[in-house]
């Protein structure tokens, strides 16, 4: 069963490092002007890497990638000398990110890399071809005879988003693949292939075949660097599984194929026009860091401004987005946010926010490291592309709405706890992902506490395992409904509320009306559906205690939007409460914008709880439940020191009262002594 392996960074200690642009060091004056800067700011600057090129496109000639390495390792050196112990480079393009600068850049002297469709990437090669591999060598070494610390790979090892949408279709991976699968396919009977049905095989084949492209190409890197020297310290960045997992998420054999110790997830948060979406950016980033290998002891998250413009982002935002990465158990921070050597004023005001941050971010690391994230489990999997199902009409390499793993992350928003880890928590299954895991570890989710979507249900009923849910869908309709909840104890004094989606304004709403109709005695019915002149049209929510002991809520209306009103958030407070046998780590009593991310050591002696107010409104008062054995607790705020307030034991924990929460401050909770 996939539950994940890596629950913290095992050094203990917060580095802040910073990645500079090529035009930052390249020439003497702009280096210079570098040194300065960070000779002023030594306190926040842990670390240096510098970035080989400015462009995204993949090939540099050797020669000019040579004379370049040479101007890196005087650099290197200096940044030394200036007491930034720790100074390396980070290769920007190993396989190509997109098409960029194509038509001015040298064309690449090998095999580039062909999409499903046929399309051939102008900047992006493909990572098997021979001639590529003596390339990618010699590049990494002339890197590594720089002698820098340390040699980040980027996050354009992947298998997608290369300028083509999927790859690669070229002749040589197309043989390969024949030699995998036994039989010959043109491209086109390939990607025909992907979307029968019936050939799960060919599906789950193509994603290993692309791990093990990755992986040999990684292993390759490191012969590379440490033929050269054995010492420098490899890293490599990842993609998040939001985008999707058809590179097939492998980390363990690629982190030791490249013999890396350290990791820095990715994903996208590039303006805070939508902040709350940093949630998802850091819980994303916390998925990818629970399944690394336990030998990766550093994990950076990357604070990404691109394109580097002052107004796209706030300072607070900045400072939050990190707060929240370190929450969900990375421990450093590869600030990307220095674009341009003339674009000082965009970047200026988010770096001087970071040293009143840094006190609060280093205890948090002090006092969370190696704890694992608690609260309710969004399930997913790294080979979740491989194991899906494909329905007779749909497309394999399609977006799909029920594959989504970030969906449920709208939970966070409304102040429930959500885990990156999997050990120990309740689960949420939502959409199709339930079709990535076996049955015995599906059973084995729902003699716990589930908490999952109607679609997720019919996933669970083509299992046979449905009985387990106490429920199934009897008709899906998709406009013209509300929800009303019942009397159940469970909903409190929301009983008799009525909420709103409209769900036929949002697009597709299949999944977004569901009837469900209890199938065994005991079910509890939360809610109904009713439409627009109040008739009922039947149960939109269950609740069931299963013969295996486990509890499992059964959402059919609107699961993963619109959840925001007090009434909703009560009920579904209630319902996680419910399902884990009141062990949601954190509760926060009043209906605010509180969002927490709680980490826990196993006997709840020892702990941190991070709390943002992600809205816009101060807020005045919030009564925050911990439902820890710790005997004290702390408050910091981020940035600002330690903040008063009232900490009473109450019989499940701890009550912290909190007061006077400014808009968009971050709170740390520090438990046990």
């Amino acid at each position: 069963m996939f539950t994940g392996s890596h629950s913290g960074s095992g050094n203990g200690g917060l580095k802040l490092a910073w990645r500079v642009g090529l035009w930052q060091w390249e020439t003497d004056s702009a280096f210079d002007r570098l040194l300065g800067l960070f000779r002023e700011r030594l306190e926040i600057v842990h670390e240096a890497a510098l970035f080989d090129s400015i462009t995204h496109h993949l090939y540099i000639p050797l020669d000019l990638y040579s004379e370049r390495m040479a101007v890196a390792s005087r650099r290197l050196e200096r940044l030394r000398k200036e007491g930034i112990s720790s100074a390396g480079i980070n290769v920007l393009c190993t396989i190509g990110h997109i098409n960029e600068a194509w038509d001015y850049m040298p064309p690449l002297p090998f095999q580039p890399m062909v999409g499903h469709d046929g399309r051939t990437s102008r900047g992006c090669a493909c990572p098997n071809s021979p001639q590529f591999r003596s390339y990618v060598s010699e590049k990494y070494r002339l890197a590594a005879r720089a002698r820098p610390d340390f040699i980040w790979v980027d996050d354009d090892i992947r298998m997608h988003h290369h300028g083509v949408a999927w790859g690669c279709f070229c002749p040589l991976c197309l043989e390969i693949f024949a030699g995998r699968i036994g039989r010959r396919w043109t491209r086109e009977e390939l990607v025909r292939a992907f979307d029968d049905p019936d050939q799960g095989r060919a599906r789950e084949l193509w994603v290993e075949q692309n791990i093990a492209s990755i992986e040999s190409l990684l292993a390759e890197i490191r012969r590379a660097v440490h033929g050269i020297d054995r010492h420098i310290s490899l890293g490599l960045m990842t993609c998040g599984a939001a985008w999707t997992t058809y590179s097939g998420q492998a980390f363990e054999r690629w982190f030791t194929a490249l013999g890396a110790t350290r990791a820095r997830p990715g994903g996208g948060f590039y303006t805070d026009a939508m902040p709350r979406e940093m949630l998802c950016k850091a819980h994303e980033c916390g998925c990818q860091r629970a399944i690394l290998p336990a030998g990766v002891t550093e994990v950076q998250y990357e604070l990404e401004n691109f394109p580097y413009q002052r107004l796209k982002k706030s300072a607070r935002a900045v400072i939050n987005e990190c707060s929240l990465a370190l929450a969900h158990g990375l421990n450093g921070v590869a600030f990307n946010m220095m674009g341009t050597a003339t674009s000082w004023a965009d970047f200026l005001p988010w770096m001087d926010a970071v040293p009143a941050a840094k006190p609060a971010w280093e205890q948090w690391v002090a006092r969370a490291d190696g704890l694992p994230t608690a609260g309710l489990w969004p399930a997913w999997n790294p080979g979740l592309m491989a194991q899906r199902r494909v329905r007779a009409g749909e497309t394999w390499l399609g977006w799909h709405q029920d594959y989504n793993i970030s969906r449920p992350v709208i939970l966070a928003e409304i102040g429930i706890p959500l885990a990156s880890d999997r050990t120990g928590n309740p689960v949420i299954l939502s959409g199709r992902i339930a079709e990535a895991f076996s049955d015995a570890e599906l059973r084995a989710m729902l003699a716990g506490g589930v908490l999952m979507d109607s679609t997720a249900l019919m996933v669970i009923e083509e299992r046979g395992l449905s009985g387990l849910a106490g429920a199934r869908v009897a008709r899906r309709l998709d406009n013209g409904l509300m929800e009303r909840f019942t009397d159940d104890e469970l909903n409190g004094p929301a009983s008799g509320e009525l909420r709103d989606a409209r769900i036929e304004f949002w697009g597709d709403a299949k999944g977004m009306g569901d009837v469900l109709e209890p199938t065994a005695s005991g079910a509890r019915i939360l809610s109904v559906m009713e439409d627009y002149f109040l008739r009922p049209v039947g149960p939109a929510m269950i609740a069931f205690e299963n013969e295996l002991g486990g509890r499992v809520v059964v959402m059919g209306y609107a699961p993963w939007i619109f959840l925001h009103s007090a009434g909703k958030r009560l009920q579904l407070q209630n319902a996680a409460d419910w399902i884990s046998r009141m062990t949601m780590p954190v509760r926060i009593v009043e209906p605010v914008s509180l969002a927490c991310v709680a980490r826990f050591s196993h006997d709840r002696r020892r702990g941190a709880v991070m709390l943002v107010n992600a809205g816009m409104d101060d807020i005045r008062q919030a009564d925050v439940l911990v439902r820890t054995e710790a005997g004290c607790a702390r408050v910091l705020s981020v940035g600002e020191g330690e903040k008063p307030a009232h900490v009473e034991h109450d019989r499940t924990g701890l009550r912290i009262v909190l007061c006077d929460i400014r808009a968009w401050e971050t709170l740390i909770v520090l438990l046990g002594e």
